[in-house]
């Protein structure tokens, strides 16, 4: 899915940077037009790209609950995560797949039998990850 989407990102910013630099030719007059926001637009272009690239989990995220106990996941970036049972004193790592569309979050810990699938609800520093038999109520750190 990630190279399907990293596909789809690099051949939308080339026609789009293709589009601005036939936008630069000559005008009627014979004279070559010369839009000086064609760079910055450009920009603008592959940042909006890059965000679409963003791992939106990236970080530290933790969980202080009275019941289930203080946690700690943390997401690199790059597919890799590891999971902290602050009061339990469980360490674990393993690697995580997002999808966006589904908004779940596929998660596989080495300690686990099984890999888990989380549906996640994001809100700016708040993070839920919820599946059918456990749940975690996170604060971006």
């Amino acid at each position: 899915m990630k190279r399907i989407i990293s596909f789809a990102s690099i051949v939308l910013t080339t026609l789009i940077a293709a589009s601005f630099i036939t936008a630069c030719g000559k005008s009627d007059n014979g004279s070559t037009s010369n839009n000086s926001n064609t760079s910055a637009q450009t920009s603008t272009v592959i940042s909006a790209a890059s965000e679409a690239e963003k791992d939106i989990l990236a970080g530290s995220w933790k969980q202080t609950d009275e019941i289930n106990g203080d946690w700690e996941w943390t997401f690199d970036g790059s597919g890799s995560c590891s999971l902290k049972g602050i009061t339990t004193g469980f360490e674990g790592k393993g690697t995580y797949t997002l999808d966006k569309t589904a908004k779940t979050v596929t998660v596989n810990i080495e300690q686990w039998s099984d890999q888990k699938v989380y549906e996640y609800t994001l809100d700016d520093t708040k993070l839920d990850l919820k599946e059918k038999y456990s749940s975690y109520h996170l604060i971006k750190q």
